[in-house]
């Protein structure tokens, strides 16, 4: 199983979207995904549930009995969608007076309260676990990246949607130094890509250059059809499986899985050279 987290600390750039769409095109082919809805925010849980549902779940059946300390069975805080194979750790508000900056110098505990929840007994229900975060890199950004093996960053090839790159970047290198030296750039993932801009020209040459096959070959374009997908509560596969944005997201699926087996050679290989 892996987990891969999406992480940006620019808000509105698709993680949550991203998270949305690529667990019902995987589930699709017979595999188990597991959603951790780890913003307080809580739109990915929205986006499967709605907005009334969302606010009536207790702060023990979500994301924030981890942070509280509670240490919840999987029964507790894991719900099914309603869509088979995708189940969901909902995400909730209560979660936010747990988010505090400097997440490195938080207590021990709620560094590792994700890694220690996703044990081996749970990684063998799912074939792969995806992470959503809020646009900050906070103590819940944190949490994720300790319990992630695989790191994707969605981002507009746009200003504001690159500037967060740096900071990400310098805390992936942190929390390799010590949490988690394991963690890995999955790779960049433009979204909301318009190829008649020539902005988004310009910006995909250059993060291209900068960041070479970092970057995935699949670019996620602004659509409607994303969009309606979410107000009608399904992935993209199911609202309309035969249109050119699913069609996009299953692109994106295969290139992860691709990216998912050369980084497991590479530390295979890694690993037999020491």
């Amino acid at each position: 199983m892996a987990v891969v987290v999406m992480l940006n600390q620019k808000g509105g750039v698709g993680k949550t979207s991203t998270c949305h769409h690529l667990a019902g095109t995987v589930a699709l082919s017979g595999r188990r995904v597991l959603l951790v809805d780890n913003d307080p925010q809580a739109s990915l849980t929205q986006g499967f549930f709605g907005p009334q549902a969302t606010r009536q779940f207790a702060p023990a059946e979500t994301i924030a009995a981890l942070y509280a300390g509670d240490e919840p069975f999987p029964e507790q805080v894991i719900r099914p969608t309603g869509f088979v194979g995708i189940d969901l750790v909902p995400g909730s508000k209560y979660a936010t007076e747990h988010n505090v900056p400097m997440p490195h110098r938080a207590p021990r505990e709620l560094q590792t309260c994700l890694r220690d929840f996703l044990d081996d007994d749970l990684r063998r229900r799912y074939d792969l676990v995806l992470i959503d975060c809020p646009p900050n890199l906070h103590l819940c950004s944190w949490a994720a990246l300790v319990a992630s093996e695989h790191l994707i960053v969605p981002l507009q090839p746009e200003d504001y949607g690159a500037q967060g790159i740096i900071e990400v970047q310098e805390s992936i290198d942190l929390v390799r130094a010590g949490a988690n030296p394991g963690l890995g750039l999955l790779g960049y993932l433009l979204t909301m890509y318009n190829p008649r801009l020539s902005i988004h020209q310009m910006y995909e040459k250059l993060l291209r250059e900068l960041y070479g096959d970092d970057v995935f070959a699949t670019k996620v374009p602004i659509a409607a059809d994303y969009k309606e997908a979410i107000a009608g509560r399904k992935p993209i596969a199911l609202h309309k499986p035969k249109g050119a944005p699913a069609k996009v997201v299953k692109a994106l699926a295969d290139e992860v899985d691709r990216r998912l087996v050369e980084r497991s050679q590479f530390r295979a290989e890694t690993k037999g050279a020491a």
